[in-house]
C-alpha cells in the first residue's frame, strides 16, 4: 500500500495572499492560515503556511484576503530552521490541492450580527 500524505484543515488568513515570481518564471500562490485546536486553558493556534503552483493559485489569489474563512486540503511538509537567537523552530507548508473560500471577513461579521440566530447563506467556490 502506498504512503498518503494529505492534511485537511480549516482557519483563517492572517494576511491577503500573495503571487510571487520564481527565478524559473513560475508563479507560486503563497498565504498564511491560523487554526485553532482545543479550548479554554488548552487553546493553541497553528500557523500554516499554504502554496499553490501555477495559474491556478493566480486566477484566485485576489480572493483570499486577511480574515477570510478558508478549508483546504493538501500535501504537508515540514521545515526546520534556527532562528538568529539560536532556537529551533519548525514551519508546516502545505501544497494546496483544493481550497475553498468558505466565508469573507465581512461575511462572518455580518453573520454574527444578525438576529437569525442560524447561519447565512452563502456561495461556497471551490478551487
Amino acid at each position: 500500500m502506498a504512503d498518503l500524505n494529505r492534511f485537511c484543515f480549516t482557519g483563517r488568513l492572517t494576511a491577503d495572499a500573495v503571487i510571487k515570481t520564481l527565478p524559473k518564471g513560475t508563479k507560486l500562490m503563497e498565504a498564511s492560515v491560523a487554526v485553532n485546536t482545543g479550548f479554554g486553558d488548552y487553546k493553541k493556534t497553528l500557523f500554516i503556511r499554504v502554496q499553490m503552483w501555477g495559474e491556478r493559485g493566480e486566477k484566485v489569489v485576489h480572493l483570499f484576503k486577511k480574515g477570510n474563512l478558508v478549508a483546504a486540503d493538501g500535501e504537508v511538509s515540514k521545515q526546520e530552521w534556527t532562528a538568529k537567537d539560536g532556537t529551533t523552530r519548525v514551519d508546516f507548508t502545505v501544497d494546496v490541492m483544493n481550497m475553498q473560500l468558505l466565508a469573507s471577513k465581512q461575511q462572518s461579521t455580518n453573520d454574527s450580527d444578525s438576529d437569525a440566530g442560524g447561519a447565512a447563506e452563502s456561495d461556497e467556490l471551490v478551487f
